[in-house]
């Protein structure tokens, strides 16, 4: 079974897993992206095209067309039960509702950062989805 490194992340088979547990999403930004902020210390960023929505019933969500980003209003204070980026560029989150949100690499964009900084230990890690596929993480 993998660890968890310095930063509390699990890297395993070609991903990393964050470290969320059962994560409550505690602010929602709008602005050129979509931002999640999960128990105010680890922020997800979406700056690209994403879905979302349980299985089945799949929305289409463009970041710089806030007023389409309505329906995720009801994302705050939603549970998160799993989260991890593919070293691909793919990030995935699931919660407890059965939804998942789902960020594919862009081919000239970051699609997604995501940044965290582990509470009263100062431990922390950024990753960037590079442009036309793939991840660094500094």
């Amino acid at each position: 079974m993998a660890q968890a490194d310095d930063a509390g992340l699990t890297e395993a088979r070609g991903k990393w897993i964050l470290p969320i547990g059962e994560g409550k999403v505690t602010q929602l930004r709008v602005d050129y992206a979509f931002t999640l902020l999960l128990d105010s210390w680890i922020e997800i960023r979406i700056e690209t095209p994403f879905t979302y929505g349980p299985e089945g019933a799949v929305q289409h969500f463009e970041p710089s067309d806030a007023p389409s980003l309505a329906p995720l209003l009801g994302l705050h204070q939603a549970t998160i039960t799993s989260a991890e980026i593919r070293k691909d560029g793919r990030l995935t989150v699931a919660f407890a509702d059965g939804a998942v949100l789902e960020v594919l690499p862009d081919e000239r964009y970051e699609a997604f950062t995501v940044a965290g900084s582990l509470p009263s230990v100062r431990r922390g890690f950024n990753f960037a989805a590079i442009p036309g596929g793939g991840l660094t993480r500094f």
